[in-house]
């Protein structure tokens, strides 16, 4: 039989399972009851969280929209005020029928403003940016007229919602009031603004399902609506402005019955109201989806903890040691992942243990072959950049000694193919009670390629400003060349004449030709400034690369000194490219010179000529190259190179290194600017010592065959044919009258456009051709020709400037002009282009 005390332990051990039991069954209950308490308060938190989330959201949006059309009315009221100012003060100097199109110009900016209106104090529209004005068209009834006219609107009136006649299109018309020279009324001024761009404004913004805007005036006239209610605009809806600049609320809409959220905001100093509304439905939605799942959960975590309870009592050891191995598992797993990224590591700061994970040792550029039990090992084996280590060390050192919250670094290895790559490492370290740090875990990840595009940006960046400040100076250049082509002009044409006067061999003769070779030297220099400012006149045609390198090399081979050798070796064929084959000459000549320039002492000047296919982009020191065909020509040579302060400077405009008087600086930039122009770059290589390498790449266009030699023939004559001459420049005009009566002209000048224009039009049939300038101060050459091709279509035009291009020449072909001649002229350019012309129309 057992014994007594047997008997009181077992029901003593099961009055201890038991009350263990009802423990553990209480306590669960008050688990579920409390997880259940918790549900209720997070379902509660969440719909108050929705109607703060919806008020928060829709009001931003409403007063965001309602500054963004603020700005947009007010830009539109600027516009008025500028124009009616125009109007007022300036209209007078604007022909009648261009009103139209200079409001025209004015509205183009403005995109939410459809058409300006101009109306005299009758009420009838005289002017419009759009179209043309119906006779008579009469809106004195329109109340942006009345309101005007009769004082009632202070300043900016916008009207109602209306449909215009003219175009029969739903708009608001705002006005302003015109006033005459003592005040009185003289009309009103109107922006037309069209309901249907406004809807494509608001239309655009993306609110969301069951969301909509509304903008009103403030009396509730619904003018736009998003999405659209075509039935709905004009109807006046009080409940949509009672509420401004107040928190969201919930309310019936009158626009689609349904239950609606609505945020108004009031459009500053416009009579508007812009209103945000959402469906009570629709901002609920997330809340009602949170409250269905936190009720599942509820209810899901009730029977698993019932089952739990049930289960609890015969599990409780095993689940308690499973317990603390599930912990160890998940904190060490929460270790590896916070580190993780594409290689950690975690280094035991006690004994110096350190783990690498097999992708770290990889970045590392060790191999995962290669083991490092410690960290002072790894430190000795790894290949880091000597510029990087310090700051390595100072950012693990700051860390570890708490001066920073997190560790974070770049520095460089070496890999074993003897590149350097860039790894940004991140970590933290973990610290007892008393604050001293005795682990350190963090991740790294490989930034090379984050680099690299960072600095090819920066490249880009720097190559952009040089651009720009290339491009800065060059028009300033060109405009100064211009200029000066005149006075040129005068010294080039009368020098002529005087050359041709002065006997052979006489002092005068030899003064003239004095005079005449600097003006030459003056002509080249200003061709290069408008060369490098690209306002020269340069026409686009295939281009035999090799034969005008040919022909440039022989010319320099001609004037160089004895101890200066030239190798060349052009193998580029018959490639051609779309440009002009004197800019590739001065290319070449001014490469070669300068190369020539840098060997005092004597050398090689070596000139290679190649086609290369380029099967990637490259970018170059000077412009990127494209995958395509290029012809590269380098020219070496073997001075003492290029210093690194001259080299960034090198294509500045007027930048040089000779002595003053012996360079003008332009050559380079003159290199750059044609270079570019063709679509080409360049690529500069120099050492200290070992001389200059400039490689040049042209884009090949197509094939074409050398070109023929030109012979040198007699100038032709005129036949007493009456050439017009008109420019603004009176010792011009004497000089082409000289010009042309000795070629056989009949020549008659004119210093004044309008003066030549009168003449023409009182007797068209006398004029042969005509040979104008195009800057000129009251009528430019191509308005002259606008208006002669419009009295004799038949008659040849020559346009003369200084300052033009490609441009000038294509505009001039689009109005009829025959030909544009580059100032200064001489005879031959006078000769050949009159022969041309009139032989054409014969």
């Amino acid at each position: 039989m057992p014994k007594s005390e047997d008997l009181i332990t077992q029901p003593a051990a099961s009055i201890r399972f038991n009350r263990l039991r009802l423990g553990i069954l209480i306590l669960g209950l008050l688990v579920v009851g409390a997880f259940a308490a918790s549900s209720a308060y997070d379902a509660g938190r969440a719909y108050r969280n929705a109607l703060a989330a919806t008020d928060r959201e829709i009001g931003n949006v409403a007063k965001a929209l309602a500054e963004q059309t603020a700005w947009t009315w007010q830009g539109i009221d600027l516009l008025l005020r500028d124009t009616a100012r125009w109007y007022r003060n300036d209209s007078s100097k604007v022909p009648p029928e261009r009103l139209d199109e200079v409001l025209a110009n004015r509205t183009a900016g403005v995109g939410q403003v459809r058409l300006i209106t101009i109306v005299d104090a009758q009420g009838i529209q005289r002017h419009r940016s759009r179209g043309s004005s119906p006779p008579n068209f009469d809106v004195s009834d329109r109340s942006y007229f009345t309101a005007q006219r009769d004082g009632t609107a202070a300043g900016l009136f916008m009207s109602e919602p209306l449909i215009t006649r003219s175009e029969n299109r739903a708009a608001v018309i705002l006005s302003r009031r015109l006033n005459g020279d003592k005040g009185e009324f003289a009309g009103v001024i109107t922006a037309i603004v069209d309901l249907e761009d406004l809807e494509q404004f608001y239309g655009s913004v993306t609110l969301g399902e069951g969301s909509a805007t509304q903008l009103l005036r403030d009396d509730g006239t619904l003018l736009v609506r998003n999405p659209a209610a075509p039935e709905a605009i004009g109807k006046i809806f009080h409940g949509l402005v009672a509420t401004s600049n107040a928190p969201a609320i919930r309310l019936g809409s009158s626009i689609d019955g349904r239950r609606d959220f609505i945020a108004v905001a009031r459009v500053r100093d416009t009579p508007l109201v812009l209103t945000v509304t959402r469906e009570e439905s629709v901002a609920l939605q997330p809340w009602r989806d949170e409250a269905a799942r936190l009720a599942a959960r509820t209810i899901l975590v009730t029977v698993l903890g019932l089952a739990a309870i049930a289960a609890l009592w015969r599990q409780l050891g095993r689940a308690e040691r499973g317990e603390r191995a599930l912990r160890a598992s998940e904190e060490r797993y929460a270790l590896a992942m916070e580190g993780a990224n594409e290689g950690h590591w975690d280094w035991n700061l006690e004994t110096d243990d350190l783990f690498l994970s097999s992708n770290f040792k990889i970045l590392e550029g060790q191999g995962d072959d290669q083991l490092a039990t410690t960290r002072a090992a790894w430190y000795a084996k790894v290949l880091i950049h000597p510029d990087d280590r310090a700051r390595l060390d100072a950012a693990t050192n700051d860390h570890l000694e708490g001066r920073t919250q997190g560790f974070e670094c770049e520095y460089r290895v070496e890999h074993r193919n003897g590149d350097w790559h860039w790894l940004l490492a991140r970590g933290r370290c973990l610290r007892d009670a008393a604050g001293k740090p005795y682990r350190f875990v963090g991740s790294a990840i490989d930034v090379t390629a984050q680099k690299q595009v960072q600095a090819d940006k920066e490249h880009l960046e720097a190559q952009l400003r040089q651009s720009q400040k290339m491009e800065a100076i060059g028009t300033l250049a060109g405009g100064i060349a211009h200029d000066f082509n005149n006075i040129l002009g005068a010294i080039l044409g009368y020098g002529e004449l005087a050359q041709e006067h002065a006997v052979e061999g006489s002092a005068l003769r030899r003064y003239v030709d004095n005079v005449m070779h600097a003006a030459g030297r003056a002509k080249v220099l200003v061709d290069r400034i408008l060369g490098f400012s690209r306002s020269g006149l340069g026409e686009r045609v295939h281009v035999h690369i090799q034969s005008v390198i040919e022909e440039t090399l022989e010319l320099i081979a001609a004037s160089l000194p004895p101890n200066i050798r030239l190798e060349k070796k052009l193998d580029a064929g018959d490639a051609a490219l779309i440009g002009d084959s004197t800019h590739l000459h001065q290319v070449v000549m001014n490469l070669c010179t300068n190369a020539v320039h840098a060997m005092e002492q004597g050398g090689t000047l070596t000139v290679l000529l190649e086609r290369v296919r380029m099967i990637e982009g490259r970018l170059l020191s000077r412009g990127a190259l494209t995958s395509g065909t290029y012809a590269r020509l380098v020219i070496e040579d073997t001075g003492p190179g290029i210093p690194p302060a001259v080299l960034e400077r090198i294509f500045d405009p007027f930048f040089t290194t000779k002595d003053v008087g012996e360079g003008t600086g332009l050559g380079l930039s003159l290199v750059h600017g044609i270079v570019t122009d063709i679509g080409g770059a360049i690529d500069v290589k120099t050492t200290a010592g070992n001389g200059a390498s400039f490689e040049i790449w042209l884009p090949i266009a197509a094939e074409a065959g050398k070109p023929a030699v030109e012979t040198v023939r007699e100038l032709p004559r005129g036949h007493g044919e009456t050439v017009m001459i008109v420019d603004d420049e009176p010792m011009l005009v004497a000089l082409a009258e000289e010009m042309l009566a000795e070629l056989g002209y009949e020549p008659l000048g004119f210093d004044s456009s309008r003066a030549a224009l009168q003449a023409f039009r009182a007797e068209p049939a006398r004029f042969d051709l005509v040979l104008t300038d195009e800057a000129m101060p009251d009528l430019v050459g191509m308005e002259l020709a606008r208006e002669i091709r419009r009295i004799r279509p038949d008659v040849p035009i020559i346009l003369m400037s200084g300052h033009g291009g490609v441009p000038l020449a294509n505009r001039a072909a689009e109005i009829g002009v025959n030909e544009v001649l580059h100032k200064p002229l001489q005879r031959g350019d006078l000769a050949e282009s009159f022969a041309r012309n009139l032989r054409s129309i014969q």
